[in-house]
This record gives C-alpha cells, structure tokens and sequence, in this order.
C-alpha cells in the first residue's frame, strides 16, 4: 500500500475522500461540546468521527515515510485534537487550515526517489 502513496494522485485522492466526514459528521453531534464526555463514549458518530481522522493519521504517516516527510503526521493529529476535544473544537478553521497544510506538504518537494516511482 505504501507504494501506491508514492503517487501524488493516490494520496490527495484518498485524502479528501477521508476528510470529507470530518465536515458531516459533526452535524450528526459527532464532536458536540453540549454532550458530556460520558454520552460520547456512546455517539456512535464519534467513533466514525475518530476512525476516519485515524486513517487519516495512518494516510500521512504512509505518505510521509514513502517521500522523506515523517513529520507530516502531525497535521491529522493535530486536525483531530482541534476536532474532537471540546473547547478546542470551537476554533474555528484549525482543523481545515491542519487538513490544507498535509495535503499541500504531502505533494510539494517530491523527493527524487518518489518521482523515479511515479515516472516507473
């Protein structure tokens, strides 16, 4: 699978396809700041909130050990910290401005080794 990260297509792709519920799943209270933590635990929309910003996670730690960035993963993580922990997630734009800076980081300054792969 990592393989197929090293393609640019693949990783943006898989990325917005992914990021997409982090936008509709707080609708259905996914990351409410009204729902005390221990009615949380039950919101199955939270867990499908966290499984999907997870993968995310796992997107950009492939991608970035696929291109030389291992630090990539920071911005899901840090788009998931400002998500879905109350208080934080009343900041507005963090979570798209973290989503925004792993995509960009994650295609730009391809190394030489990854453009060798996508040229294969």
């Amino acid at each position: 699978m990592k393989e197929k990260l090293a393609g640019t297509t693949v990783f943006v792709l898989l990325y917005i396809v992914f990021m997409i519920p982090t936008y509709l799943l707080p609708y259905m209270g996914s990351n409410s700041t009204i729902i005390n933590a221990a009615s949380m635990l039950g919101n199955p929309f939270f867990w499908m909130h966290l499984l999907v910003m997870l993968l995310l996670v796992w997107l950009c730690w492939a991608r970035g050990s696929v291109v030389g960035k291992t630090w990539l993963v920071i911005f899901p993580i840090l788009a998931l910290v400002f998500d879905l922990v109350p208080v934080l997630n009343s900041i507005p734009f963090v979570p798209t401005v973290m989503h925004l800076l792993a995509i960009i980081l994650g295609v730009v300054g391809n190394t030489a080794s990854q453009t060798a792969t996508e040229n294969a």
